[in-house]
């Protein structure tokens, strides 16, 4: 999993990014980089793997189809999530600063590099 870390530091030199994660989806990080002052990558891995399972209910209920990103937009920030196949999920955590259209572009530009990291 070497290969992940250098892929997820690209994310941090985009405006307003504060965290890139790859959880798995037992909740724990398999890699992170954060900003100084960063986030609890514990407890958003956590988080996002439980609220996951609830997504994807939401796409077969509503015949949508599979999950393929989420994004939550928050006072002070936003997160952006894509699922890197069956058992990892990327998790990008960004403050109000940011350009959402550009960071959508960067997940999807490194999503198979990062799929093929695992």
């Amino acid at each position: 999993m070497a290969g992940l870390k250098p892929i997820l530091n690209e994310f941090m030199i985009v405006e307003g990014v504060k965290a890139s994660l790859v959880i798995g989806r037992d909740g724990f990080v398999i890699e992170s980089a954060n900003a100084s002052g960063g986030v609890d990558n514990d407890a958003i891995a956590a988080a996002i793997s439980s609220g996951i399972g609830s997504s994807e209910v939401i796409g077969r209920e509503l015949k949508v189809g599979k999950l393929d990103q989420g994004m939550y937009e928050y006072k002070e920030g936003m997160l952006i999530i894509s699922l890197l196949g069956p058992d990892a999920i990327l998790a990008v955590v960004a403050d109000q600063r940011c350009n959402l259209g550009n960071i959508r572009y960067q997940v999807k530009k490194r999503i198979n590099d990062l799929t093929a990291a695992l």
